[in-house]
């Protein structure tokens, strides 16, 4: 007898042949999935596992990908509406930095954790580049650990460049030396990468090549190169940036990266929005992965990336929903985001299918993070992560495709069902491991707190606006 049996669903595999099964069946036995069949087959070789769940109405997907987000930031949602970055990080996030608290971090991140779970995510990268001490990346590695999420910290690394000064970075966003910076991420790749049965990781994160220099970006691809791990850095997401390092070092942002040699299968290229044909090429060349953020590129005006030419150009692309510049963690939302923006940008209805916004969001992320054979997909071998959506729902039936219910009708909150390395986290859109009423209103708390030590409270009394 299997471990799990999930019956009766219609399952968009994503295996090499793209099946959709109706009335399909998946069986679990430890962490794995072991066949993806029609359910009179599973049932046929298998009997009802040791729990059965009965899928009828319901769609059967590989757990969500989030390639880029700050969970911490789910603390600040609403405060940085209608800004552009600079200003959004002048007027909040900066001001916050030198606030954030130890413990604020493990609340913000177990937040985090909950809402991706309840949104269909079950891989997340968190860019934690805020208070990015030793207690302070245990304690999101804490909270990965106890939801039972999977997820790659990325280590903000800051270095005081030329440009920070131009720009007026304040001394308090610089915690920690260059040497200092190395031998801590260091020290936390040897402590967390490969916790909690493998589900956490660690890896370097540069903040953007405006904060971090080429130096920090050489340091981290050595990291990187040594441990196995993804180097994870903002790059391009807004013309200024551009032209800074322009200025700064001669060559624009992926020509830099490229001539420091750090471009490679583990580089992720977050945001990537103001790049000409050759950086794009480039990227191609060096089989580097670029992480997209639409509603965030959106949220901040800051552009949007030429996706579909990267795509065409060979480029594996992986989505994000980014942190406080979205005001949330929905990937379904994400995906609907996704296909609809490049659609207005290029004015083509085809430029962005719900098919490829689905892959990005699966395939995509766990090829971004080295894992695409054992995540990604549902199909024998790999590991169990699984979602389940209802989609017995008036905004969602009459179901015609079910790839376009998910993409273009259906919501976050329409997921039942999660399911990690076979352990299913949530049940009928109830948590089992965490107590999700407790979690909000220890994160109202500890916002509140927050946000009036860090002076910010304008943020929320700002009145009406047209």
């Amino acid at each position: 007898m299997v471990d799990l049996t999930i019956l009766h669903a219609t399952i968009l595999t994503l295996d090499k042949e793209r099946r959709v099964i109706e009335d399909g069946a998946i069986a679990v036995d430890g962490e794995r999935i072991i066949e993806v069949a029609k359910s009179k087959e599973i049932l046929s070789k298998y009997g009802e596992g040791r729990d059965t769940i009965d899928a009828s109405g319901m769609l059967a997907i590989p757990g969500l990908v989030n390639a880029h987000t700050h969970m911490f930031q789910d603390l600040l949602r609403g405060l940085g509406d209608d800004m552009e970055l600079i200003g959004w990080l002048q007027q909040m996030l900066y001001p916050v930095s030198r606030s954030l608290t130890d413990e604020d971090v493990y609340v913000a991140a177990v937040l985090g954790c909950v809402e991706m779970i309840k949104s269909g995510t079950t891989f997340v990268v968190d860019n934690h580049h805020i208070n990015t001490s030793e207690r302070a990346i245990g304690n999101v590695a804490r909270a990965i650990e106890e939801t039972g999420i999977k997820g790659l910290i990325a280590r903000g690394m800051w270095a005081r460049t030329e440009r920070c000064k131009k720009w007026g970075l304040p001394d308090y966003l610089f915690q920690y030396d260059f040497d200092e910076e190395v031998k801590l991420t260091e020290k936390l790749i040897k402590r967390w990468h490969g916790a909690a049965s493998g589900r956490i990781q660690v890896c370097p994160a540069p903040v953007a090549i405006y904060a971090a220099g080429p130096e920090m970006l050489k340091e981290a691809k050595i990291i990187s190169d040594k441990y196995n791990v993804p180097i994870h850095t903002h790059i391009a997401e807004s013309p200024a940036e551009v032209e800074s390092t322009f200025e700064d070092y001669g060559r624009r942002e992926v020509e830099l990266l490229n001539d420091l040699d750090v471009l490679n299968s583990r580089f992720h290229a977050v945001h990537s929005i103001w790049l000409k044909d050759n950086e794009i090429e480039m990227i191609a060349r060096s089989k580097a992965h670029v992480i997209h953020c639409p509603v965030s590129n959106m949220y901040l005006a800051s552009g949007v990336a030429k996706v579909p030419q990267m795509l065409r150009a060979g480029i594996n692309v992986a989505l994000g929903s980014d942190g406080a510049c979205n005001n949330n963690q929905d990937m379904v939302g994400v995906l609907k985001s996704a296909a609809l923006l490049h659609k207005v940008a290029t004015l083509d209805p085809l430029a962005m299918r719900c098919e490829k916004v689905l892959e990005m969001a699966t395939l995509g992320g766990a090829k971004a993070l080295g894992l695409e054979k054992e995540i990604g997909s549902l199909e024998e071998g790999k590991k169990a992560d699984i979602v389940l959506v209802d989609l017995k729902k008036p905004h969602i039936s009459p179901v015609h495709r079910a790839v376009s219910a998910l993409v273009y009708c259906a919501a976050g909150s329409d997921v039942d069902t999660v399911i990690v390395d076979g352990k299913i986290l949530m049940r009928g859109r109830q948590l089992l491991a965490v107590n999700e009423k407790e979690t909000i209103s220890k994160a109202q708390e500890v916002a509140g707190n927050l946000i009036k030590r860090a002076g910010i409270e304008n943020l929320r009394r700002r009145s009406w606006m047209n």
